[in-house]
């Protein structure tokens, strides 16, 4: 029951930070004009934690569900073309994955104390996530 308080704890905020730079480019206005992010942000991890504590699923289920719901967030919710539309989703789909999976990892790799066995994948995907929000944000994304 504590991890799991403490996975929410530390997801929910990620996701509004990595959804308000990757999407939102920090433009102040984002959250105001898209509140359905804040319910992404709550039901995203609350989705996961029941997996992860609940459902006990392995690292490698979580990574197909990660998929799954960036699929339907990005696809079917949203309409992005980055997702939808070939040849961008050649790019724009291990994009997306780059940015949607420490969304789900990196708190359950908090709580469970895993970061630094784990700093490649942490750093890599870390990268991306910021060079996808330093793009957002000038406008080039």
């Amino acid at each position: 029951h504590n991890l799991r308080l403490r996975y929410l704890f530390i997801a929910i905020p990620l996701w509004l930070i990595v959804d308000f730079g990757t999407a939102g480019g920090f433009n102040p206005l984002y959250l105001a004009e898209n509140p359905h992010v804040l319910l992404f942000a709550v039901l995203y991890p609350l989705f996961f934690a029941y997996l992860i504590f609940n459902r006990n699923w392995s690292e490698h289920k979580l990574f197909s569900a990660t998929f799954m719901a960036m699929f339907f967030i990005e696809g079917v919710l949203t309409g992005n073309p980055f997702v939808l539309a070939f040849p961008l989703l050649i790019i724009g789909i291990p994009l997306a994955m780059c940015i949607y999976t420490p969304l789900t990892f990196f708190p359950l790799w908090i709580v469970n104390r895993e970061m630094g066995k784990r700093w490649k994948v942490v750093i890599a995907l870390s990268i991306v996530v910021v060079v996808v929000m330093i793009l957002s944000a000038s406008g080039g994304y």
